[in-house]
């Protein structure tokens, strides 16, 4: 079964843009919708924003304030992490200066920040600067947290992915925390088809960084790529291509789901699932093998659609927040909620079985 609402729409409060979701599941069950208000495209006045739902995304309170952008300054990127030992809920983002694109791509221009509640995201905290902590301010670009969600690891580390630019000559890396958000560490960093990232840790406790393929298009199949850390973000292998996740030059979402099916803890992915540059037919992939193989596929919204986010609620069904519309994808951000049972549908289980057929359900 899939339900599915509209949380954000442009032209909201006078706000052009609705753009850029990230999703957490509180301590106390609540979901988090962030996004950035725009005025207009990239790097225009951007402000963070937050819609709760205490319902499991049935109904959604009011439009919050996060992150006031300072003038014509944008706050980008929403990255939340939530510590399941304190409650507290960390929310990543970036900060770009009032200027042009050249100015963005100056050592230490782009400031990674945190804002935190300790109420249920209620209200916030003013937003800390990290930037000087993580990074050699000097030397380095780091453009982006996220977008999407961190995670938090078994052993209870905190983590949250962060592309370093420029796209062209971009790298990935994460930054950590061993005590609950008191501190934050930058780990090591890889190669990277883009800045933007995302982070799941697999069934050994090794983490795979996901990224977006930034390349110009690749044949036969335009896809994902990975790189794995066995240490814990400190060291990554080279990044290797991922056949299984067709890519459209978009951002996605990966996420560990916490409960057993047949025996494993499966990995979900989403994205728009289409041609090369063609931002369309949300999908969410399922694999049992810590992403080797995708054998289940559904779509979510089979129209115009781009960046996402996944979370698991506490009754074990499965959020998404993502962008979406009727003659374009920056129309609105929907969340679709769905158990897993009509993500498998038919689909291929451990031991065999067949691919999930495509649902397809437009937005209530």
């Amino acid at each position: 079964m899939i339900k599915q609402t509209v949380v954000f729409s442009a032209g909201e409060h006078g706000v052009e843009r609705m753009r850029i979701p990230g999703l957490a599941t509180s301590s106390r069950g609540t979901l988090l919708a962030f996004c950035e208000a725009r005025d207009g495209g990239d790097r225009t006045p951007t402000d963070l924003v937050l819609k709760r739902s205490e319902d499991g995304g049935v109904t959604w309170g009011p439009l919050q304030l996060v992150t006031k952008a300072r003038a014509m300054d944008a706050v980008m990127n929403p990255c939340p992490v939530v510590d399941s030992k304190t409650g507290t809920i960390h929310c990543f983002a970036n900060m770009f200066p009032e200027g042009d694109f050249e100015l963005h791509r100056q050592p230490g221009k782009v400031r990674t920040i945190v804002t935190r509640s300790d109420d249920d995201g209620l209200s916030w905290s003013p937003p800390e600067d990290l930037t000087d902590a993580i990074i050699d301010a000097s030397l380095d670009y780091g453009k982006a947290t996220g977008p999407g969600a961190g995670i938090q690891t078994r052993g209870g580390r905190l983590v949250i992915p962060l592309g370093m630019g420029p796209e062209e000559s971009c790298q990935g890396t994460v930054i950590y925390s061993d005590d609950q958000g008191g501190s934050w560490h930058m780990a090591g960093r890889t190669r990277a088809t883009s800045t933007e990232l995302q982070v799941v840790e697999l069934s050994d406790g090794r983490l795979r960084l996901d990224m977006r393929n930034q390349n110009p298009e690749e044949k036969p199949g335009h896809c994902r790529y990975c790189s794995i850390s066995g240490d814990g973000g400190l060291t990554w292998t080279e990044p290797v291509i991922d056949p299984g996740l067709p890519d459209v030059r978009c951002q996605a979402s990966i996420l560990r789901y916490p409960l057993e099916v047949d025996g494993v803890n499966p990995i979900l992915f989403a994205n728009p699932y289409s041609g090369y540059n063609d931002r369309v037919n949300m999908t969410v992939r399922l694999s049992y093998d810590d992403g080797s193989t995708w054998p289940v596929s559904r779509t979510v919204y089979p129209g115009p659609s781009a960046y996402c986010c996944l979370v698991t609620l506490p009754d074990g069904r499965i959020g998404l927040l993502y962008e979406c519309g009727e003659e374009g994808p920056y129309e609105r951000i929907g969340f679709a909620c769905f158990d897993l049972g009509w993500l498998l549908g038919d689909g291929e289980r451990p031991g065999g079985g067949s691919r999930a057929s495509s649902g397809k359900k437009e937005l209530e």
